[in-house]
C-alpha cells in the first residue's frame, strides 16, 4: 500500500499490525508520517498499545480457547481491500481483526456472539457485553446515515424477531440510530440496534424473542458497561453503554412506550 492509495487514517487493525511489526516498508513509513503530524492517529496507537483496553480485558481468559483457525479462515477469505495480507494472527492481532470485522459488518457477529455465549453462563445480556466493549465510537460513525436504508434494516430485523420495528419507535432521546443487524446467540436470534451518543460513545438497544416473562426495569454493569434490562410477555429488551443510569432508564421508558407491546 502505497501513501496515494491509502485511507486517510490507518485501521485498528492496521496500527495493531504495525505494533507487531508486521508492516511492509511502505506501510510502515506512511504510518511514521502520520504518528509525526496526526495527534489523533498518536494517541490512538498509544490506547492500542496499552494494557488496559476494554477488549482487552474481555477477552485474555479465554483468548487460548478462541476459534483462531476458523477466524484466520474467515480472515483470509476477504479481499485484499478489506483487510492487510498476513499469514498468522498475533493475540493481539486477532482481537483488532475482530474489531475490523465489526467495522465491515460481517458475519463476525455470529461467530463472537455464539463463541462466548459458550464461554459463559450468565446468558445472552453477558455475552452482548462482551461483544459491545469492542465497539468506539469510531466502529460506527461511518455507517451509512441513509433514512432508507435504516428504515429497511429494522424491517428485516423486525421480521425475524416477530416485533414491528421503525424508525420512530425505536427512537431515543440523545442519540443517534446507526444499524440495524441480527446476532445470535446458541441459536436465538438477538437484534441488536446500535446508536452513537456524542457525549457517551457507542449504545445498543438489544431485543429476543425468548422472554420468560414480564419484568419491570433493572439495571447492573457489565464489562465496564451499564445496562438497563426489561422484558414482556414476548420479548427481553436491553440497553447498554456508557451512559449513566438515570439517561439508559429514560431512554428505556422511552422505548417502553413506543415498542409494540
Amino acid at each position: 500500500m502505497t501513501q496515494n492509495n491509502a485511507p486517510s487514517a490507518p485501521s485498528d487493525e492496521l496500527l495493531v499490525a504495525y505494533l507487531d511489526g508486521e508492516l511492509d516498508r511502505e506501510q510502515r513509513r506512511w504510518v511514521d508520517q502520520l504518528l509525526r503530524t496526526e495527534v489523533a492517529v498518536a494517541a490512538r496507537l498509544n490506547q492500542l498499545k496499552g494494557e488496559d483496553l476494554p477488549f482487552r480485558k474481555a477477552f485474555d481468559s479465554v483468548l487460548d480457547d478462541a476459534p483462531t483457525e476458523r477466524l484466520q479462515a474467515m480472515l483470509d477469505a476477504l479481499p485484499p481491500a478489506v483487510l492487510p495480507q498476513r499469514s498468522t494472527l498475533s493475540r493481539r492481532r486477532l482481537l483488532a481483526s475482530a474489531a475490523s470485522l465489526v467495522v465491515a459488518g460481517i458475519a463476525a457477529d455470529r461467530l463472537f456472539i455464539r463463541w462466548h455465549s459458550a464461554q459463559s453462563p450468565q446468558g445472552w445480556r453477558a455475552s452482548v457485553a462482551q461483544y459491545m466493549a469492542l465497539y468506539t465510537p469510531q466502529t460506527l460513525e461511518n455507517l451509512s446515515p441513509d433514512a432508507q436504508s435504516h428504515a429497511a434494516q429494522l424491517s428485516l430485523v423486525g421480521a425475524q424477531l416477530g416485533l414491528p420495528l421503525s424508525p420512530g419507535a425505536v427512537s431515543l432521546p440523545g442519540a443517534e440510530f446507526r444499524r440495524a443487524q441480527i446476532l445470535d446467540y446458541e441459536g436465538v436470534l438477538i437484534g441488536q440496534l446500535t446508536y452513537l451518543d456524542a457525549r457517551h460513545g457507542p449504545l445498543a438497544l438489544c431485543i429476543t424473542a425468548q422472554s420468560s416473562g414480564a419484568a419491570a426495569l433493572a439495571s447492573e454493569q457489565r464489562m465496564g458497561l451499564n445496562v438497563v434490562y426489561w422484558s414482556n410477555l414476548a420479548h427481553a429488551f436491553m440497553l447498554i453503554g456508557h451512559n449513566p443510569f438515570e439517561d439508559l432508564q429514560i431512554m428505556a421508558r422511552s422505548a417502553q412506550k413506543a415498542l409494540p407491546a
